[in-house]
């Protein structure tokens, strides 16, 4: 194999394989829908491998596509991205627009969610509508920078870091393959292009090649272990003026329902007129894959009684009216049994929902039941669960972490439950009280160890990781469970009429009871269920702290004083009721300690600006100095990046003057050679008279902006190429080196002379 085909297969194949590395931040699930949504090469392979594979494929092409490489990058990864997401071109002027639009919907809800939840992501179009032109620019650039800049280095960092940010994206899951491929196509790249022998065979790397290497390893591998590296891909916020629209039921361990967008904590969900204070159920979680829950709810089908016919209940009355928010779940206060919206579903977990969204100013009513079991009915229970019930709501995922196990097994030793009413309340009572755990809005964990460090030694965080910890606590421990999102009662504005904002959205836990059905439970401290939901149950006060004690009956606390043990956040049983009725409160704590996040697509954004604009940044900076051998740098280094490439090579020479230089280059770039000339001979002057004052710098700087408005003439597209082209700065790099190299060697070669004669 000569030469030259090796260094573009080793280019070829580490471009690839970083290129193709973008599918590991995707699952093989179609978004929203079935895999008849998706079309063109996505919806034929359904596979983000060959979306992106393909991605790369055009880019290496369009960047070994010589003097037309940046003309073409634009317009080649539109066009793929075009066929490969949409599968087609529209012919007319209507087809056009109605693909905009369907375009800017997509890329609207890749946006969003990218914003609320962490990678793997559903396969949905949008996303590859804003990720393959990254991979297309990221892949193209490093494969021209090699064939025509003749820098394998910059190939290398930039393959490189575009694998180490993808690998912290996603955890490094999945990434062992590609960056094996990487790493061996990176370092026979870098060989590749190492010195020659006199038969033309490859002999030896270059030093700089081994320093490149190891570097860009290095910053692979410990890219994912950096300390920013967790907040740059903490998942945002969940955005609940958008209740339900899209896809309805996903919950990040890390989200923060308490937590929303700019105006969503302000932002006025709902109103709701009723005789009863209560929590406004939505719906239900049920799967947890060890990330996020998600809902496995359908209409028509049963997961169990949710309340028992032999179980008290209370008739509710709501009116609800939608205010600044978009939703198409239907709220209420406990079970809905009826509602006034036509089209509205009732769903197997006892939520409903309707087709359209429900928007500003839509009105409902809605007929509620509000179970309330005896605690001597919610202790004689027993086991009996059906077979659907242990499938779906005993479900654990493998990668659940050790602590959990451990943490349950704590809690039947200090409290020994027997009943799974008893687990269930001294699962409440160690999150409560017990295990030292504080509510906090404004915790971060390392993205992936949020139940380790949770359960673990921090013991700090919100209702999001209190109910995932109480509802996988319990499964654990045997009982079924599952997470409810809705909203806590919100505040009282009139008589039997309340306002729910952004503040008062929450996340509880439901543990089902055979002959009883599902009851509510709130580990979360601070907030408490409401009185009419635990009128025949209440939860036991004054629970006393850290203590071991024998739990055989309903009543698992005894009434003891408080001790050390209790969360800062909760001082009394009292106290606790009365902050979770005073939404003033819970605002003002959450204002003070509103977290901040940072959306994990911001990465991708970052590398590419840094890419682009390092180029024209680096320039201007070495032109500040403002000497005449930065203006004589710069000026030649602008004639430099418009040409095509390889053209710069006929002024590469160093046995050709200042003046000779320059002049083949303006030639070369088709400009009259007249103010290039005199800039020649200005900057000549400076460097053969020995005159160094002012006036020698004042003439070449004049000498300088008379070349400077020739080179103006060129169109504007040249010169905007020529600007984030780095192919000047890669000579003047390449020629430092090799200046340093010789004075290295000199001053060594120098002092090992001094040395020998010294010692002889």
């Amino acid at each position: 194999m000569t030469r030259e085909l090796w260094i573009r297969a080793s280019l070829y194949a580490a471009a690839l394989a970083a290129g193709t590395t973008f599918s590991v931040v995707f699952t093989g699930n179609p978004y929203g829908g079935s895999a008849d949504d998706l079309s063109g090469l996505l919806g034929s392979t359904q596979s983000a491998f060959a979306v992106m594979a393909g991605a790369a494929i055009v880019a290496i092409l369009v960047g070994s596509a010589g003097r037309y490489r940046f003309i073409l990058l634009l317009p080649a990864a539109a066009l793929y991205t075009l066929v490969a997401v949409y599968g087609r071109l529209p012919l007319s002027i209507s087809g056009w627009r109605r693909l905009a639009a369907e375009i800017w919907r997509d890329v609207f809800t890749a946006a969003n969610i990218m914003y609320l939840q962490r990678v793997p992501y559903d396969l949905q179009s949008g996303l590859f509508v804003l990720l393959i032109p990254v991979v297309v620019i990221l892949v193209a650039f490093a494969t021209s920078a090699t064939l025509y800049e003749r820098s394998p280095v910059i190939s290398v960092t930039i393959l490189g870091l575009t694998v180490g940010v993808l690998s912290t994206i996603s955890f490094e899951d999945g990434i062992g393959p590609y960056f094996a491929v990487f790493l061996v196509s990176a370092v026979a790249l870098l060989y590749a292009t190492g010195t020659v022998g006199s038969t033309g065979s490859l002999r030896s790397l270059s030093r700089s090649g081994v320093v490149a290497g190891v570097a860009v390893v290095l910053i692979v591998l410990l890219l994912p272990k950096m300390p920013l590296a967790s907040s740059m891909i903490r998942p945002g916020a969940i955005d609940w003026t958008r209740i339900g629209a899209g896809q309805t039921s996903r919950l990040s361990t890390q989200a923060d329902v308490g937590d929303y967008l700019s105006a969503g904590r302000d932002a006025q969900i709902f109103e709701v007129q009723s005789s009863e204070p209560l929590y406004w159920r939505g719906g239900t979680l049920d799967h947890f894959d060890g990330v996020r829950w998600t809902s496995t709810t359908s209409p028509g089908e049963s997961d169990g009684e949710e309340i028992s016919p032999k179980v008290p209940t209370r008739t509710v009355y709501q009116r609800v009216k939608v205010l600044d928010s978009e939703t198409n779940l239907v709220f209420g206060g406990y079970e809905i049994v009826n509602t006034s919206l036509p089209d509205a579903q009732r769903h197997s977990d006892g939520s409903w929902s309707v087709a359209n969204t429900l928007g500003d100013g839509t009105e409902y009513r809605v007929i509620s039941k509000v179970p309330e079991p005896t605690a001597e009915q919610l202790q004689n229970a027993g086991t009996s669960y059906s077979k659907t019930i242990r499938q779906k709501y005993l479900q654990l995922p493998g990668n659940r972490p050790e602590v959990l196990q451990k943490t349950a097994e704590r809690i039947q030793r200090r409290y020994r439950p027997v009943t799974p009413y008893e687990k269930a309340r001294a699962i409440q009572r160690y999150l409560l009280y017990d295990g030292g755990f504080v509510y906090n809005l404004n915790v971060k964990y390392p993205p992936g160890q949020e139940l380790q460090e949770f359960l673990g030694d921090k013991r700090e965080g919100f209702c999001t990781q209190f109910a995932t910890s109480m509802a996988l606590l319990a499964r654990e421990m045997g009982v079924p469970s599952r997470i409810v999102y809705g909203a806590t009662e919100g505040q009282q504005a009139r008589p039997n009429e309340y306002m729910v904002t952004g503040y008062d959205m929450h996340t509880w836990v439901e543990i089902y009871f055979p002959g009883v059905g599902w009851y509510p439970f709130d580990p979360t401290p601070g907030f408490s269920v409401p009185n009419a939901m635990e009128a025949n149950a209440p939860m036991p006060q004054n629970p006393a702290i850290g203590q071991d004690a024998a739990v055989n009956s309903p009543n698992l606390y005894e009434k003891r004083p408080l001790g050390h043990g209790v969360a800062p956040s909760i001082q009394s049983s009292s106290e606790k009721k009365q902050h979770a009725t005073s939404p003033e409160k819970h605002k003002s704590r959450s204002k003070q300690q509103r977290p901040s996040t940072v959306p994990p697509w911001i990465p991708y954004t970052l590398l590419l600006v840094i890419l682009v604009a390092s180029v024209p940044l680096t320039k201007g900076l070495l032109l500040r100095k403002g000497d005449p051998d930065a203006l004589y740098e710069d000026l030649t280094g602008r004639l430099r990046d418009i040409l095509p490439p390889g053209k710069a090579r006929l002024a590469d020479s160093p046995a050709l003057t200042p003046m000779e230089r320059i002049l083949l280059l303006a030639d070369a770039a088709g400009l009259e050679s007249g103010p290039f000339k005199e800039f020649s001979r200005a900057y000549s002057g400076y460097l053969y008279s020995g005159e160094a004052g002012p006036e020698t710098y004042r003439t070449v700087q004049i000498a300088y902006r008379r070349a400077r408005r020739a080179y103006a003439i060129l169109p504007l597209w040249r010169r905007a190429l020529g600007v984030v082209n780095p192919a000047s700065l890669l000579w003047r790099a390449k020629a430092g080196l090799k200046s340093l190299r010789a004075y290295s060697r000199k001053t060594i070669q120098g002092r090992l002379r001094s040395i020998i004669r010294r010692l002889r």
